[in-house]
């Protein structure tokens, strides 16, 4: 199997994945590595991707096509970059190809990689778009498309120089309002779109976001927003679209970080999570479900880190209200420990920001430092009925995890922690 070949390629699959002697797999996944570091994998990949033989070779095509891509680029001659280009919008738009998720993602990626490295392509979005706009088939591959571009900008895998980077943040920085407008599309050419689709368009919004696309003006007119508010606010969507809602109005809370640049913004979802995301979080609690109560304390914890300043300071202002601080009590009685620790952070960053930035708002905070002592040590107690000594947990043996500390054991050793970089503002009397 030494000649590259589609029909060895074919074979050498059918042999890595089926065949029972290991040997024959170890060598099959030799030859088709061999395969991927060589010149002939874009020929020999776009045609078996072309082909459509099976899924499994199929998908591994795909995936070596985008790996060529993103870390070969400099082998293919720059004249040959268009054609890779107008192979790759025909792939994408083969349905029979990208109802196959896996082969849909890699082809995706690969398409915003090509966009990144390919100086000669223009319009990456326009392209894609028209390409794909005129079938409802082909709107999962679309979005998964421009969900990647904005994510691959950054990533340290795309061997593109500093200029070229940052020449592509920009430009796709500033076409927030035509990615917004496809994705309204998207939402209005489906009266009633289904949960994948729905799903698709918040990550692609998400990814969006967190290259700061959109004004401050866009996100608090957009019905995006409204959406993501929704979902969070229902009890009764699935753990996915709750997850993917939930990634939205994080990322949106870290634009919030520049409060004076999203002041207006702040304000308003200040106000929404306050209000409105409470109940939702009990009732996940009382549902047990856990997925959804680490994503309302996700929220609780980016809200409050992001208008940290403005709680501090002590000047009156419409984040300056410091009720808000009773989001972060809410996930310390949590049954799992892990949603509790996970609020540690913010409260040690809280006391310590006091602690070097205003000491004059010490006695505004310490009713909640209080508040969060007295529920850990509730916490931290052993249940009634529990028969034993549970073992001990020290620094050491808390880094690694070890198998033998009980959850318990470990959970009082980071309260420990926690008390120490707080004990300034609770006192030592109200801790002992």
């Amino acid at each position: 199997m030494t000649e590259v070949t589609p029909e060895n390629f074919v074979q050498a699959v059918q042999m890595l994945y089926h065949d029972q002697d290991a040997t024959r797999k170890k060598i099959a996944s030799e030859w088709l590595l061999s395969v991927q570091s060589s010149l002939y994998a874009w020929t020999l990949a776009d045609q078996l991707i072309r082909r459509n033989q099976n899924s499994e070779v199929t998908c591994l095509s795909a995936q070596i096509l985008r790996h060529k891509i993103q870390h070969n680029f400099d082998e293919l001659p720059i004249e040959h970059c268009k054609g890779l280009c107008d192979s790759l919008l025909d792939h994408l738009s083969r349905a029979e190809l990208t109802r196959i998720t896996t082969v849909r993602v890699q082809l995706a990626v690969a398409t915003a990689d090509l966009a990144l490295q390919y100086v000669g392509w223009e319009n990456p979005v326009e392209d894609v778009v028209e390409k794909l706009k005129t079938s409802p088939e082909h709107m999962l591959t679309l979005l998964e498309f421009l969900t990647a571009l904005p994510e691959e900008v950054n990533t340290s895998t795309i061997r593109i120089g500093e200029n070229r980077r940052q020449y592509c943040r920009e430009k796709y920085s500033n076409s927030g309002q035509q990615i917004h407008d496809i994705l309204i599309f998207l939402l209005q050419v489906n009266s009633t779109p289904t949960e994948s689709l729905f799903t698709g368009i918040l990550k692609c919004f998400a990814s969006w976001i967190s290259i700061r696309a959109f004004t401050e003006s866009l996100l608090l007119t957009s019905p995006l927003l409204n959406s993501v508010l929704d979902i969070l606010k229902s009890t009764h969507c699935s753990n996915e679209l709750h997850k993917s809602a939930c990634d939205c109005l994080c990322n949106i809370l870290e634009l919030c970080e520049e409060y004076q640049k999203y002041w207006s913004l702040a304000v308003f979802l200040k106000q929404q999570i306050t209000q409105y995301l409470c109940q939702s979080y009990f009732q996940a609690v009382k549902d047990e479900n856990l997925d959804k109560a680490q994503n309302y304390t996700r929220i609780y914890i980016n809200l409050i880190e992001s208008i940290l300043d403005c709680l501090i300071d002590g000047r009156q202002s419409d984040l300056s209200d410091l009720s808000c601080l009773h989001l972060l009590l809410y996930p310390l009685e949590h049954s799992d420990y892990e949603v509790a620790q996970s609020t540690f952070y913010t409260w040690c960053s809280f006391a310590d920001y006091i602690k070097t930035h205003n000491d004059d708002m010490i006695d505004k905070i310490k009713p909640y430092m209080n508040k969060l002592i007295d529920i850990l040590c509730t916490q931290c107690k052993l249940d009634p009925d529990h028969l034993g000594v549970p073992p001990e947990s020290d620094e050491k043996s808390s880094k690694s995890h070890a198998a033998s500390n009980s959850d318990l054991g470990e959970f009082r050793y980071r309260v420990e922690c926690l008390i120490k970089d707080t004990i300034h503002i609770t006192g030592a009397l109200n801790c002992f």
